[in-house]
């Protein structure tokens, strides 16, 4: 039975909870969340603020969500923050549906807000009939091991104290308490797999096995959640290189034995990085994993696919990387001796160093102009590098092929360029008609010079 009593009983048997705590608590108007917020304000010990995310999707009954959880906010005397964004228009732009666009932006806001604020957790209102819709909808979908852990009562900064809890229980509290709270009338659409299955698969199953379907329930989720933390322990040391990365935005999948694991921990190890790259807590769907498994053979070298939330997959000769292209953009730069340069993979600086120990070393380039005459770009099509003194040129594109420049930098790869022509490719090659002679190398002599420093990766 779910009271006040029996909620704040739970809580406080919770590892997660402790006397202070500050708790942003998310709230659409449902009512979910409507009831997680009194039952949280029976709990004298906590801090409470209420966060409300407005998708933009349905017109006046959007606006009537947002104004009654104002007006409820105001009465029960806690501040209230709200937000409102385009879903539908975010969801085209990023080629993903409603419900995991929603998702995505609500947890981003929800997130962001909690740091701003110095709050501990953001909790919202799922409960044990959603995790048993997620099971099921992970099972229609194919969604391998990472499906069966179910929704984690606290993950990644949300709690989500309803879990041990039933729909019909909140149903039952909110009627005793004599709660308001408003209806989403998209629920009732069965379009979307979620409401079908509430609609017309739940009700059946737990008319005639009730106890034994959350029973089985709870047993898919506690075998889902051992299996899960054997394998993510397994393929951290051995199958993901560089978890911890040198790049931010991109990690590496060496094949080593991926292409002959067992599917399901094949995909496990996807998900894993995925959400690593994503930051969300989802993992892929089994149309992704098929397109991430082409990737195996030799063949596939050089070929690239795209992952929901910009993220992109492509194989080169050691694995699998997975990377956003948005995080490796950068402007062309001007030079400035006045400080370090950093770049999404590499870093330039100014210096003076010894001209004869680093004539011939490619990483470093001497210059006699202003450093602020030549200009740092990614490369273009048709940038040619003079190679002799015949004034032979070839393409750019050719010099990062020859060096092996990882296929997913060569769009981002850095050159320096003065007065219209290219003088060097940093860490490869330097224009003949700049290239400092030997013979004009004297011992110990010093000279002002560019160094450039890539991260570990950028060469295959």
């Amino acid at each position: 039975m779910l009271t006040n009593a029996t909620f704040r009983e739970y809580c406080q048997s919770q590892s997660w909870y402790r006397p202070g705590l500050k708790i942003l608590i998310g709230c659409s108007g449902g009512v979910d969340s409507t009831v997680l917020l009194h039952l949280f304000r029976k709990i004298p010990e906590i801090q409470i603020s209420i966060v409300h995310f407005d998708h933009q999707l349905r017109g006046a009954d959007s606006d009537a969500d947002r104004e009654f959880v104002e007006e409820m906010s105001f009465k029960l005397g806690y501040s209230v923050h709200v937000f409102a964004e385009d879903i539908a228009n975010y969801a085209a732009k990023n080629t993903l549906s409603v419900e995991e666009a929603g998702s995505i932006r609500r947890r981003s806001t929800f997130l962001g807000l909690k740091e701003e604020l110095g709050y501990d957790y953001v909790a919202t209102g799922q409960h044990q009939d959603d995790q048993i819709e997620t099971i099921l909808i992970n099972l229609y979908q194919g969604s391998g091991i990472q499906g069966l852990t179910g929704t984690s009562e606290r993950y990644s900064g949300f709690i989500r104290p309803l879990l041990g809890f039933s729909r019909e229980q909140i149903m039952q509290y909110s009627d005793d308490q004599k709660l308001k709270y408003r209806t989403d009338k998209s629920n009732t659409d069965t379009t979307f797999l979620r409401n079908n299955i509430r609609a017309n698969i739940i009700p059946g199953l737990i008319d005639n096995y009730d106890i034994e379907l959350r029973a089985c329930i709870k047993s898919i989720i506690q075998a889902g959640q051992a299996l899960k933390a054997l394998i993510d322990t397994s393929i951290e040391d051995v199958d993901i290189k560089e978890f911890s990365t040198y790049y931010v935005p991109k990690i590496a999948l060496g094949m080593g034995l991926l292409p002959d694991y067992f599917s399901p921990i094949q995909k496990a190890i996807f998900d894993r990085a995925f959400q690593f790259i994503s930051l969300m807590p989802q993992g892929i769907s089994s149309s992704h994993f098929r397109a991430l498994k082409s990737l195996f053979g030799d063949e596939a070298i050089g070929k690239e696919i795209q992952l929901p939330i910009s993220v992109s997959a492509c194989r080169n000769r050691e694995g699998v990387i997975l990377y956003k292209k948005s995080d490796y953009n950068w402007s062309q730069s001007q030079l400035s001796i006045t400080s370090n340069s950093k770049f999404p993979f590499f870093i330039i600086e100014d210096t003076t160093s010894n001209l004869g120990n680093h004539l011939q070393d490619p990483s470093y380039f001497w210059y006699v102009h202003d450093p602020e005459a030549y200009t740092f770009r990614v490369i273009e099509s048709g940038d040619r590098l003079v190679v002799d003194a015949s004034g032979r040129s070839i393409s750019v594109n050719q010099i990062l092929q020859s060096a092996r420049v990882a296929p997913f930098l060569k769009a981002f790869y850095p050159v320096m360029e003065y007065d219209g022509e290219i003088l060097w490719v940093p860490g490869i090659r330097t224009a003949y008609p700049v290239m400092v002679s030997a013979n004009v190398v004297k011992e110990n002599e010093l000279k002002h010079c560019i160094k450039v420093q890539f991260q570990k990766g950028t060469f295959e």
